[in-house]
């Protein structure tokens, strides 16, 4: 009886230390979340005091309008200096990049594949032609190796950033590719992903019949995605 007893007792005490246990991790969550919450609303107070104060030029309204972004998005994209390296998508999308963009320098070249981009990055950074913000679109020709990748990261450095824009591919690579990037954004501080595989999904109209290149649809959408991502880093 007193066995029976003590065991009791001792199921009661485990049952109440994992009560309190979860108690105390449920109040922990809580409190990081409010913390995100809290950190999110300033923000976004930042960033809406930010927005008031521009006031847009005849050209960024014109550009706000067609691309559809907002005054701060207009301007980040307008008064932002990048370098935008790519394969015959960015060739397609390069009218549209520099219209937003207005300080822009983009490279777009057919067949182009991620082992050459390390040749690249070296050769601009020497002529000193390499900006703080570079874009990469790469990947309809093939999927990228680490090895080029951290070639690419150790010639850019820790002080530029780079906004790496994935890929929709009807080839047997695509998912490869994007795995890489997104794998390459959450492990470096400095590089950020353009989510274009998930902004183009169900959007098939802004393709052309090869499902690979865009169309003149598709371009402006393109050139948007790749504004309000850059906005959003650096407000």
């Amino acid at each position: 009886m007193q066995k029976s007893t003590h065991s009791l007792k001792k199921s009661l005490l485990i049952s109440l230390a994992v009560v309190c246990a979860v108690g105390i991790l449920m109040v922990s969550i809580g409190k990081v979340s409010q913390g995100n919450t809290r950190q999110e609303a300033t923000r976004t107070s930042k960033t809406a005091k930010k927005a008031a104060k521009i006031h847009l030029t005849k050209r960024e309204k014109k550009i706000a309008r067609h691309y559809k972004l907002t005054k701060l998005e207009t301007r980040t994209a307008s008064k932002t200096h990048i370098t935008a390296i790519g394969d015959s998508v960015m060739l397609d999308v390069k009218p549209d990049v520099k219209r937003v963009f207005h300080h822009s320098a983009v490279s777009g070249s057919v067949g182009r594949q991620f082992y050459s981009l390390p040749g690249i990055v070296r050769k601009l950074k020497a002529q000193g032609h390499l900006a703080k913000y570079i874009v990469i679109n790469l990947g309809i020709n093939g999927p990228p190796t680490q090895h080029d990748i951290n070639a690419v990261l150790k010639t850019v450095g820790k002080k530029r950033q780079i906004f790496w824009i994935n890929t929709r591919v009807p080839r047997h690579w695509q998912n490869t590719t994007n795995r890489m990037i997104a794998k390459n954004a959450k492990k470096h501080a400095n590089v950020h992903l353009v989510n274009w595989y998930k902004a183009s999904k169900g959007h098939k109209g802004w393709y052309v019949s090869d499902r690979v290149h865009l169309n003149l649809t598709g371009d402006i959408y393109y050139a948007r995605v790749l504004a309000r991502r850059v906005s959003e880093v650096l407000n």
